[in-house]
């Protein structure tokens, strides 16, 4: 009687992280920072600009309801144009979304700035995602997507403390 052995080929071990992901994960944190800085202030600064409780919750209100309508077009953007593509576009108006803050004398501006933020989050939240899910081994997507919104949650920590120190020192 003769025993046969099977032998089992060695799997090869997928990294969780590859040089891509940690790439695109470190910009994502360093672009995402500055916005990170003056949300949680947000509140002292359009009551700085003149607004008072009830346009406070008026304005936060209005900045939620923006995203409800343009995150399902995001989502058809970065399907069509490709991941990157759809978080560079969404990036660029990002950019733009910081002059009505700059610009602002009124408590009512800071709403155009916060309808440009409304359609990056809209054109990079839902590319984030699926950039991930795309660039991931199915055996490690929960794991991957956990570690990068940990590494993401850096935002939160360092955003809001650097921008109370810039405000303290230099003013909104």
């Amino acid at each position: 009687m003769t025993t046969e052995t099977t032998t089992s080929l060695p799997t090869k071990k997928v990294p969780l992280l590859t040089p891509l992901l940690l790439i695109f994960m470190l910009a994502m944190i360093l672009a995402n920072t500055g916005g990170s800085m003056y949300q949680p202030l947000e509140a002292l600064y359009l009551k700085e600009l003149g607004a008072g409780i009830a346009q406070i919750g008026l304005f936060f209100t209005l900045s939620q309801i923006i995203p409800l309508v343009l995150q399902i077009l995001g989502g058809w953007i970065s399907d069509s144009l490709g991941r990157l593509r759809a978080i560079a576009i969404g990036s660029v108006l990002g950019i733009f979304g910081y002059i009505p803050l700059l610009l602002a004398t009124r408590w009512e501006w800071v709403l155009v700035a916060s309808v440009l933020n409304a359609m990056t989050r809209s054109l990079v939240g839902p590319s984030f995602d699926a950039f991930i899910a795309d660039n991931s081994a199915p055996q490690n997507r929960a794991r991957l997507f956990g570690i990068t919104q940990t590494l993401f949650g850096i935002v939160s920590v360092i955003g809001p403390l650097a921008g109370g120190y810039l405000v303290e020192a230099m003013g909104f």
